[in-house]
């Protein structure tokens, strides 16, 4: 018998989301013989066709001159085509993303899990401002269609199941919300070319993320002569030219550091000897109405760094003034006299990460979500 696990992503990655990936469909292996793991090529140097233990990934499509809803296109016809050369076979389907669940829905007879970690009517904007009303309702239209013939739901947010019941009536009952984790390293290893003293952003670098907003906080922070703000992301190096230009206006050239595509072994050593881990996500749509699971926040807790991060629901769902610095999100001010506070009370850091960490072992390893997870698929079985 075989699975199916689906996502219009790269795997593997620098990116969060392939951190995902690699459990969820470890964790879909277990029931069966086999899985194929379907997704995106990203560029010729990953192998079209790899094979690892019983894991089977097919990439399709590398940097081809196609636009995105070309691509999108595609692949949805090329998911299609799999499950239907082995649908006698496949006891679960798992998709990502809407251009996965339409090859995978149209099979009415597979058990179907929609992993809703974000929508892309959402989503898309914030990479082409320039789309349409009808274009986005069209997504919608797709949205609603893979919602309603997928035979599961799970997403990582109750804010991203609140939205959910509201804009697509989908039944409570359906969805199951399980939370990002992280790992919680036995060790670290100060990288040789971190920084004496360094605050840290991590990720990606959307508007959403608020980046802006913690540089402008540093600014306010210039009276640290020897503090840097460390920027890890998993974005190539052309992707910071706007983030450049305004670290240039705010005259922080020599007091920010930028790293790209840094591997997760390495991230976790510079969060770790941070001092502060900043997580300035936005007032917007994509995080208050839609919702998320940062796995920044998780991350920085597995690290045993002290947090600082936007007071919003998503962020709440994690941690509490007991764990983080919560602070009102878009006012860099506010964020500058937080990071402030913190940087001159290191007991409270130590409080707050001691914190953080209990509650991680608790509540957030990636063992305690995939045990979730094996649940739900127990009961499509």
């Amino acid at each position: 018998m075989l699975n199916i696990y689906a996502s219009y992503d790269v795997f593997p990655s620098s990116k969060g989301s392939s951190t995902h990936i690699k459990e969820m469909i470890t964790a879909l292996a277990t029931h069966a013989e086999e899985l194929s793991l379907l997704c995106l090529r990203g560029n010729a140097k990953l192998p079209a066709v790899q094979k690892h233990d019983n894991i089977l990934i097919k990439r399709f499509y590398s940097e081809e001159k196609l636009n995105y809803l070309e691509k999108a296109s595609l692949f949805s016809e090329r998911i299609y085509l799999e499950i239907s050369q082995n649908e006698k076979e496949i006891k679960i389907a798992h998709f990502r993303d809407i251009w996965s669940g339409l090859g995978i829905t149209a099979h009415k007879n597979i058990p179907s899990v929609f992993e809703v970690n974000a929508l892309t009517s959402i989503e898309l904007p914030y990479h082409y401002p320039n789309l349409t009303d009808e274009f986005l309702e069209k997504l919608k239209f797709l949205e609603q269609k893979c919602l309603d013939e997928a035979t599961v739901i799970i997403t990582p947010s109750a804010t991203t199941k609140k939205f959910l019941i509201a804009a697509y009536a989908v039944p409570e009952e359906k969805i199951n919300v399980i939370p990002n984790g992280a790992y919680i390293p036995e060790s670290f290893d100060k990288p040789e070319d971190a920084p004496d003293h360094y605050i840290i952003y991590f990720g990606a670098l959307q508007r959403w993320q608020g980046i802006e907003v913690l540089l402008k906080a540093m600014s306010y922070l210039k009276d640290y002569p020897d503090l840097k703000l460390l920027i890890c992301s998993s974005v190539k190096e052309k992707a910071f030219k706007p983030l450049k230009k305004l670290i240039e206006k705010l005259e922080l050239a020599d007091r920010v550091i930028v790293k790209t595509q840094v591997q997760r072994e390495e991230l976790y050593n510079y969060i770790h000897f941070a001092t502060l881990s900043i997580a300035p996500l936005k007032a917007c749509d994509r995080n208050i109405t839609q919702g998320c699971s940062p796995l920044k926040i998780l991350e920085s807790m597995a690290c045993g760094t002290a947090l600082v991060a936007s007071d919003l629901p998503v962020v709440r769902e994690l941690v509490s003034e007991q764990e983080a610095m919560l602070v009102e999100p878009d006012r860099e001010l506010d964020l500058a006299r937080s990071i402030r506070f913190l940087l001159d009370t290191p007991e409270e850091r130590e409080i707050l990460a001691a914190k953080a960490l209990q509650k991680m072992k608790e509540e957030f390893t990636w063992e305690l979500q995939v045990n979730k997870l094996n649940q739900v698929y127990k009961n499509l079985t």
